[in-house]
C-alpha cells in the first residue's frame, strides 16, 4: 500500500496530493463516473450521463464549503493540482451520496458494502475500547486506495485510510478519535454534504461534542452508518473511552452510544425509522455479514485485541457472502482498519484481508 504523507495548509495539502497522483485521480474520476451512470440506469431506470452527475455534485458544492471551510480548501487544492475541476473531484468523492440521488432502490448485493465493529473495554483483553471494519467497494478501484498522513497547520495530525484524490474514509487524530463508515440506502438522499466531507471534519475535532456534530448538524446528502471511537483522554471524555454509533438519514440521526459489549453495523438500517424509507430490500449479503460478524465477537468476549479484530475481518464463511470478499459481483474488500483509540494504534491493510499476512497491515502511525 502507498503511504502518502503532507503537511501544511489544507489548501497546500491538497494541492500536492492532486500533483502526486495526478494519473490516478483521473483514472478513478472516471471509473466513478461510470459506475454512478451505471447505478442509475440499473436501479432506478434513468439514463443519465456526465453532465448529471456534474449538476448534483455541484448543488453539493456551498453546503460542502459552509459545513467545513478546511475540507473544501482541501478539495479545491487536489483539484488544482490534479488539473481537474472542484466539481469533478467533489463527486469522485462523494459517489455513494451522489449515485442515490441520481437512482435510489435496488438490490444492494452489486453495491459496495462494508462490515464494521465497535467493541468496548470490558469486552477486550486490554480493557480498552477496539473498531473497525472492511472497507468494500468496486473492485477496480483497489489500485487507487492509499493511506495519508496529513499535518495540518493549526489542526490535529490524521492517519487516514482512502483513495487517491478523497478525504478521509477511515481514520484516527493525534487526540484519539477514530471515525468509520458503511453505507445505506433511504429514498431521501438530496443534494447536501457528502460523507468523506463529513468524516474529514469530525477527524479534524479536537472535543466529543465537536465530532459528534460534524456529523449530526450537517445538511447530510445520503445515509450512512457512522461509528466514532473516542480515547478517554479525548477532550470531553471525563475519563472514559466512549462509542457511538450513528445511523444516519439526510433527515434524521440515531445516536447510540455503546457503552458495554460490542456493536455491529453493516449495510441495512436497523432503526425502524430508516427502515421504512429504504430505497431497498436488504441484502443476503448484508445481513449475513452481520450475522457472522457479531457471531465472530461473542465468541472472543473478553479476548478481544487487534489480533483477534483482523481475524474477524478476514473470515471466508459463507463464501460470496463472506466479511472478506473478492470480487463478488464486481465488489470486493479493498481494505481495511482496525483502530485502538487510546493507544493511538490504527492498522491498516489493502486489499482483502484474508489474503493478507500480518506483516501486510501497515501501522500508520510509524
Amino acid at each position: 500500500m502507498r503511504v502518502l504523507s503532507f503537511s501544511g495548509t489544507p489548501a497546500a495539502i491538497g494541492e500536492a496530493f492532486g500533483e502526486s497522483c495526478r494519473d490516478s485521480i483521473h483514472d478513478l474520476y472516471q471509473r466513478r463516473l461510470v459506475n454512478a451512470i451505471a447505478q442509475a440506469r440499473e436501479h432506478g431506470g434513468r439514463d443519465v450521463g456526465e453532465a448529471r452527475v456534474l449538476a448534483v455534485a455541484a448543488a453539493c458544492m456551498d453546503p460542502t464549503r459552509v459545513h467545513h471551510p478546511d475540507g473544501f480548501a482541501e478539495l479545491e487544492g487536489i483539484a488544482r493540482g490534479a488539473g481537474m475541476t472542484t466539481v469533478e473531484v467533489l463527486a469522485m468523492n462523494g459517489l455513494t451520496d451522489i449515485r442515490d440521488v441520481l437512482a435510489w432502490g435496488g438490490e444492494l448485493e452489486a453495491l459496495g458494502g462494508c462490515s464494521a465493529f465497535l467493541v468496548q473495554a470490558d469486552a477486550t483483553a486490554s480493557g480498552k475500547l477496539l473498531a473497525g471494519q472492511t472497507w468494500d467497494l468496486a473492485t477496480d478501484n483497489m489500485p487507487h486506495v492509499v493511506a495519508v498522513r496529513r499535518e495540518v497547520d493549526g489542526g490535529p495530525t490524521t492517519w487516514a485510510l482512502t483513495t487517491v484524490g478523497c478525504l478521509s474514509l477511515i481514520g484516527l487524530n493525534e487526540h484519539g478519535l477514530a471515525v468509520g463508515t458503511t453505507n445505506l440506502r433511504t429514498t431521501d438522499a438530496r443534494p447536501g454534504v457528502t460523507y468523506l466531507s463529513l468524516i474529514h471534519k469530525a477527524l479534524a475535532s479536537r472535543d466529543r461534542a465537536s465530532a459528534l456534530a460534524a456529523i449530526e448538524q450537517a445538511p447530510r446528502a445520503g445515509a450512512h452508518f457512522y461509528w466514532l471511537a473516542m480515547a478517554s483522554d479525548f477532550a470531553g471524555c471525563d475519563g472514559r473511552e466512549r462509542a457511538y454509533a450513528l445511523e444516519c438519514t439526510p433527515d434524521h440521526v440515531e445516536r447510540l452510544e455503546i457503552e458495554q459489549g460490542a456493536h455491529v453495523h453493516t449495510n441495512h438500517c436497523q432503526t425502524p425509522r430508516h427502515q421504512a424509507i429504504e430505497g431497498n430490500t436488504p441484502s443476503t449479503s448484508s445481513h449475513t455479514r452481520f450475522d457472522r460478524l457479531s457471531e465472530l465477537i461473542a465468541s472472543d468476549r473478553g479476548r478481544a485485541n487487534l489480533g483477534t479484530a483482523k481475524a474477524w475481518l478476514s473470515d471466508r464463511a459463507h463464501g460470496e457472502n463472506a466479511i472478506s470478499r473478492t470480487d463478488f459481483a464486481g465488489i470486493s474488500s479493498n481494505g481495511s482498519v482496525v483502530v485502538e483509540p487510546s493507544s493511538r494504534t490504527i492498522h491498516v491493510g489493502h486489499g482483502p484481508p484474508h489474503l493478507l499476512a500480518e506483516r501486510d497491515w501497515i501501522d500508520l502511525r510509524t
